[in-house]
């Protein structure tokens, strides 16, 4: 549980005010000094227990040396900081506030973050623990399966970079891996571009999950990504896919083949 906010970086008055405002503590301290990042930390928790925002390497570098998960600020008066081992990258601090941060925390102690709970779903981030049973429905429905290090990969910066990817759906009651459902990259045209995706597992097909699944993670995309619009591509012949699509409100807006498969393209407009 993220216990406080470390603040070593300009330019964070909205920030602060948001902090303050949701009950999160914080502490400032001056740039280049990691003694004072260690002083700081001391009346907010151990240093797992809390992010450090920074904004040049130096103050990463003697950050993570004290144990500190770093996110990082990329001032613009400071060109040429990689800030490398940070968890995540800013540009600013408008839409930053704790629930981000927590879930920030939450990935940095190699923890899933759940996406979303529905009636009957519990959908949250992967974990190589879960590689057997995904790797299974995968394997038994024809899709490629997920190794070890491309997991991990994935994990990192999908989930941690940004933000979204594919997601377990689990059924509550059982606490089952019945599928998959979330964002994925599509690349069946010459432009890739962010598209919804899912899979049940045959056994709980036709009882609705999947749209329950994929409703909560558009409704993910809109309010938490804050995604204008988003893809979806089905086989011709996936009738049942297809009428999912247009239930959830997208349109068909392409028609094309690839690997001599006939594909439609969809598009949802979130309406903002």
């Amino acid at each position: 549980m993220l216990k406080g906010l470390i603040i070593q970086a300009s330019h964070t008055e909205a920030l602060e005010a948001a902090l303050t405002a949701s009950g999160l503590p914080w502490r400032k301290v001056p740039g280049g000094s990691g003694k004072a990042i260690s002083k700081a930390s001391g009346s907010l928790g151990e240093p797992k227990e809390l992010l450090c925002l920074v904004e040049t390497d130096a103050e990463e570098k003697a950050a993570l040396e004290q144990g500190f998960f770093c996110i990082g600020y990329l001032n613009p008066d400071l060109p040429g900081q990689k800030l490398s081992g940070c968890r995540i990258l800013l540009e600013g601090f408008e839409e930053i506030d704790r629930e981000f941060l927590e879930q920030v925390h939450t990935r940095a102690l190699g923890l899933p973050v759940t996406i979303a709970e529905t009636a009957r779903l519990r959908i949250r981030e992967m974990t190589l623990s879960d590689l057997p049973e995904l790797n299974r429905i995968c394997r038994e429905n024809g899709l490629p399966e997920t190794g070890e290090e491309e997991a991990k990969a994935y994990i990192r910066y999908m989930y941690g970079l940004y933000q979204c990817g594919m997601w377990v759906v689990l059924e509550k009651e059982s606490g089952r891996i019945i599928g998959r459902a979330g964002f994925g990259i599509a690349d069946y045209l010459p432009e890739a571009e962010l598209d919804l995706g899912y899979l049940i597992d045959t056994p709980y097909r036709r009882q609705g999950y999947g749209e329950e699944a994929c409703r909560a993670a558009l409704d993910y995309g809109r309010d938490w990504l804050e995604l204008p619009e988003i893809s979806a591509y089905a086989e011709a012949e996936n009738t049942a896919s297809c009428h999912l699509l247009e239930k959830l409100g997208f349109r068909r807006e392409q028609e094309f083949t690839c690997k001599e498969q006939k594909m439609y393209r969809y598009r949802k407009n979130f309406g903002y």
